[in-house]
């Protein structure tokens, strides 16, 4: 093997730009790279330096000429996929890149060049869908040939799959139509099927009344049996099917028949997990987080439904905030939201509204609660329930909250009053009270380093807005935990690989033939360094918005859960978004903010980004204009460093 081949072939992660010995170096022997059989790694490590490169153009040629060539499926699915999530390639070449997949999908006689051109299929598809410079008319040509259904099978069942996404996002008769041809060839039945109920599902979840959704509904049933029928072994359309079938029990008022289909829901949904495991893929992202929101709204809907015919005035808190959940189904399980399109409202709401019409005792819970609401209350849920209810029972529009009620006399009194009391102060005294009581967090900071403190301001500074923060218990708390993660980010940034313990070895350069260290290590880190801060924390905490949180942090009335990742690659703000939507998800339940730390293993031949550069707040605008926005704060810790003294 030559010099070039050896360094190729190392193993672990792909050589960096330095290992060529520089851009121009790299370019120098371009074209012995070229016909490598490992040109892929030198790709990646021109990827992994692309916000650097002073000839990104020809850097991009390099891919285009080799990936144009490339015939070995692995290679091309696995680089396909970097490329379409690579922001700084995309943003000058996603037009090379979308005619390349789509000329390359053209030969696919062979198996071998089937399964090839399906991942370029797949790659034209993502860039459309991305909604960026890339139109979707040419992948359109592709996904409706007619010659598609008789391609082998290796392809026609990316093209069933392509079809299937496509429609959910621009719902074009087309591909349904496209998607019916398959329904014909035994092999491709069930994946057919399946991907028409999933597009009659996403009709149903964008019908306008009742009718046609259980229309859709119908429809999309009928194709998951077709499915199951021809292929057993689909707990996916088991699973859906029976979300369907809950659905419909619950609007019936069939209380068992709600149970076993929910029940069937959870054992399938289960095995689909199993079976996904390091098969799930990033675009397809939206499926499989339907599929977890079925799952969440089976147990609320069970739960909701064996009280809703109780006479009982009085609930538990957590059976009443699972009616909530179950009222706004239609925000968590809609397939590609379009407009203020009510969908599975349409069945669950009327049922719930009825009880509550019905036995107005329960009335008394939502006005309860909106009065003196915890922290982690589904507000909006229950000023919508209430509202629907009082309309049903003819009584008038409630006041505002901050109106005239029955206490309004002495609430107007003590505003007099205090307004009498402040008038007499002087002004210095005036300003100080205010200073103490909206700046309550400056005792966590004045005795910090500059760094820390101008560190602090800026990510409180990007909390601002968000309504929870303003909340003063919640702020109160919150701010303690973001000043332990500043403490705990300077900390680890200053360690130095000669005094550290085999504890927080996760932050240095691994030694030759060790691997890297995975994002547990910092989890246990970050654990063990909040609970010595008196913290209350738990690990892989289960039933947070349906999944495992890695660290809970637990205050009054509230928690914070604290996403913790890895990134061997892309590290910068803008690539660990990706990670935004999981972060936010597990804050369903509770307040809108939490928290991402981040293990960055990039190779860091220079020096370390500074402590203020480590930390930011993100702001999560929510996808549906009637929910809630969110925020994280992020926090990125630096690992696989060297010294100072070994950087070049």
């Amino acid at each position: 093997m030559t010099p070039l081949e050896t360094l190729l072939a190392r193993r672990g992660d792909a050589p960096t730009l330095e290992d060529f010995g520089g851009e121009d170096r790299f370019f120098a022997q371009a074209d012995e790279l070229a016909t490598s059989r490992l040109w892929f790694r030198a790709a990646e490590a021109l990827l992994a330096a692309w916000d650097c490169l002073n000839s990104p153009d020809r850097a991009a040629a390099f891919i285009a000429e080799a990936l144009t060539a490339e015939n070995r499926p692995g290679v091309v699915g696995d680089l396909l996929d970097r490329l379409c999530d690579h922001p700084g390639y995309l943003r000058d070449h996603s037009t090379a890149l979308n005619r390349i997949a789509l000329r390359r999908t053209e030969p696919h006689a062979t198996a071998l060049e089937a399964e090839t051109a399906g991942f370029f299929l797949e790659a034209a598809l993502r860039l459309a869908l991305a909604g960026g410079a890339i139109k979707r008319y040419g992948v359109l040509d592709v996904l409706t040939d007619p010659q598609a259904p008789s391609a082998p099978i290796g392809y026609a069942r990316q093209v069933v799959r392509a079809l299937g996404a496509g429609y959910e996002q621009w719902r074009d008769a087309d591909l349904t139509n496209a998607l019916h041809a398959f329904l014909d060839i035994p092999a491709l039945r069930s994946d057919a099927a399946f991907e028409l109920a999933m597009c009659h599902l996403s009709d149903a979840f964008n019908a306008a009344d009742r009718s046609s959704l259980l229309t859709q509904l119908t429809a999309s049933r009928t194709h998951f049996t077709e499915a199951i029928d021809s292929d057993q072994d689909r707990p996916d359309a088991t699973a859906y099917r029976a979300a369907i079938n809950a659905v419909l029990a619950f609007e019936a008022n069939d209380n068992e028949a709600l149970s076993t289909e929910a029940a069937q829901l959870r054992r399938s949904t289960s095995e689909h997990a199993l079976w996904l495991t390091g098969l799930r893929t990033g675009w397809r992202d939206g499926r499989y987080d339907t599929e977890a929101a079925w799952y969440t709204l089976s147990a609320d809907l069970e739960h909701a439904a064996a009280h809703l015919d109780s006479p009982l005035p009085t609930w538990p808190s957590q059976t009443i905030q699972h009616v909530f959940a179950a009222y706004i189904a239609h925000r968590s399980v809609r397939l590609t939201p379009t407009g203020d399109a009510s969908a599975l409202q349409l069945l669950v709401a009327p049922r719930i509204e009825d009880a509550f019409a019905a036995r107005e005792g329960l009335l008394l819970h939502v006005h309860a609660l909106l009065a003196d609401a915890p922290p982690d209350w589904d507000r909006q849920a229950a000023e919508e329930l209430r509202s629907a209810v009082e309309s049903r029972l003819g009584l008038p529009p409630e006041e505002p909250e901050d109106g005239p009620g029955k206490d309004g006399a002495a609430d107007d009194l003590a505003a007099e009053l205090g307004r009498a009391v402040l008038a007499a102060l002087p002004p210095d005294t005036l300003n100080g009270l205010h200073e103490q009581l909206t700046d309550t967090y400056s005792s966590h900071i004045k005795t910090l380093p500059k760094a820390e403190q101008d560190l602090f301001n800026e990510v409180i500074r990007g909390l601002q807005p968000c309504p929870d923060f303003q909340s003063f218990s919640v702020r109160e708390h919150f701010i303690r935990l973001v000043t332990a993660t500043i403490r705990f980010l300077a900390n680890r940034t200053n360690r130095g690989r000669d005094k550290h313990t085999k504890k927080t070895a996760y932050l240095f350069a691994p030694k030759p033939g060790e691997k890297l260290p995975l994002e547990i290590e910092l989890q246990e880190d970050l654990h063990d360094y909040l609970d010595s801060a008196c913290f209350e924390v738990q690990m892989e905490t289960i039933d947070r918005s349906g999944g495992r949180a890695d660290i809970l942090v637990i205050f009054p009335g509230f928690s914070i859960v604290i996403e913790c990742k890895r990134e061997l690659r892309k590290a910068e703000p803008a690539d660990l978004k990706r990670y935004l939507g999981q972060t936010v998800a597990y804050q369903a339940a509770g307040v809108t903010l939490g928290m991402l730390a981040v293990l960055d293993l990039t190779p860091k031949p220079q020096w370390l980004p500074n402590l203020r550069d480590n930390m930011w707040t993100e702001h999560i605008p929510a996808p549906d204009s009637r929910q809630l926005d969110r925020w994280a704060v992020v926090m990125r810790v630096p690992g696989n460093r060297t010294t100072p003294h070994d950087m070049s």
